[in-house]
């Protein structure tokens, strides 16, 4: 046989270069991409895709936190059926969302340790409504912070419903109350945490146009005398009141009762609420209708069985009670609740 002629040593060389420089052309483009963020940036997208299985649309996350960037995670062994989080990356605990889905016969009284009414006699507190038809409300939570609850019907096996809890802290140190853009932007990622845990399970959830808007936010805006067209409509005197909303889970109302601050608290809670609430709030509710440690309740019949519960207490102001007019507030409660009632469907209350 005729021995292969070998291969010139010029050629090898030849062969040997482009295949070095192609090796370490890879390997400096991977330097690049992970000093340059791109390996934080592909494990942030791929931390935050698929959260909650699946419920939460993550795209607005950090422009309502005001970070560069986000990572998300799912609890391990969430007390209902989901719970996840989505923490600034860049300064973890420093801006974050966090995201509930449970079951509303069974975590409703969570939902209203969020919306603080474990202290229910304070001032500091006042939801407003989601609007858009959906069953929600969004609250001020921790001084800068915000809770949007949104509840959602649902067949067996969770026909109770489902209750979809959204808190947001901003890194920014604002209030994502106060800006319109952003409380928007707020219900919105809300709203779609909803839509989500209604796809994954089976829920009802309402369609409509994109929401741009949220009705303003009046928490420590004075409403002269008469002036009241919201949940504080038709009572006399200063008042604090939000929009009025057929489908607001619940309602406040602040009557100053001619001091310069609040003196009474008047409430309204809807299903899932209005069963839980006395417990939570540590409320003497033993009847339909009552009165007991200054403290009035009534009650109305919901479509489909259900029950509301309306309520009116002394505030708090951080240093002392108002003094109680147990007249004064049961007229109150009773001008409240007849408004309240008959906007969501509800028959006439029975009062103290």
């Amino acid at each position: 046989m005729t021995a292969e002629p070998a291969e010139p040593r010029g050629a090898r060389r030849r062969w040997r270069l482009p295949v070095a420089a192609a090796v370490g052309l890879v390997l400096v483009a991977g330097a690049v991409f992970y000093l340059g963020g791109g390996y934080d940036r592909w494990q942030d997208g791929r931390s935050l895709a698929g959260l909650c299985h699946g419920s939460v649309d993550t795209a607005e996350v950090e422009d309502l936190l005001g970070v560069d960037r986000a990572r998300g995670k799912d609890a391990k062994a969430p007390e209902g059926l989901a719970a996840c989080s989505v923490d600034n990356a860049g300064n973890p605990g420093n801006g974050f969302l966090d995201v509930r889905i449970d079951r509303s016969q069974e975590r409703a009284d969570g939902a209203l340790h969020r919306l603080g009414r474990d202290r229910p006699n304070l001032s500091t507190t006042m939801v407003m409504p989601f609007g858009h038809g959906r069953r929600g409300v969004l609250d001020l939570q921790g001084g800068i912070g915000a809770t949007a609850v949104v509840s959602l019907d649902c067949p067996a096996p969770n026909s109770s419903g489902l209750l979809i809890t959204v808190g947001a802290v901003p890194a920014d140190g604002k209030d994502v109350l106060d800006d319109p853009a952003r409380r928007a932007r707020f219900a919105r990622i809300a709203a779609r945490a909803a839509d989500g845990a209604a796809r994954v399970w089976g829920c009802t959830a309402p369609s409509g146009p994109e929401i741009t808007e949220v009705p303003a936010d009046t928490r420590y805006v004075k409403v002269a005398d008469g002036a009241a067209t919201g949940t504080c409509a038709g009572l006399s005197g200063t008042t604090n009141e939000s929009a009025a909303d057929p489908n607001a889970l619940i309602e406040d109302c602040f009557l100053y009762a001619g001091q310069d601050a609040p003196r009474f608290r008047l409430g309204a809670y809807y299903p899932p609420f209005a069963d839980v609430l006395p417990a939570v709030a540590d409320y003497p509710v033993t009847s339909p209708a009552g009165a007991k440690d200054d403290v009035a309740w009534a009650t109305a019949a919901c479509p489909g069985g259900a029950t509301a519960l309306f309520t009116v207490a002394t505030v708090f102001d951080g240093n002392h009670t108002a003094a109680p007019d147990p007249a004064l507030e049961k007229d109150a409660l009773r001008t409240f609740a007849a408004r309240s009632a008959q906007h969501h469907g509800c028959s006439a209350p029975q009062l103290p």
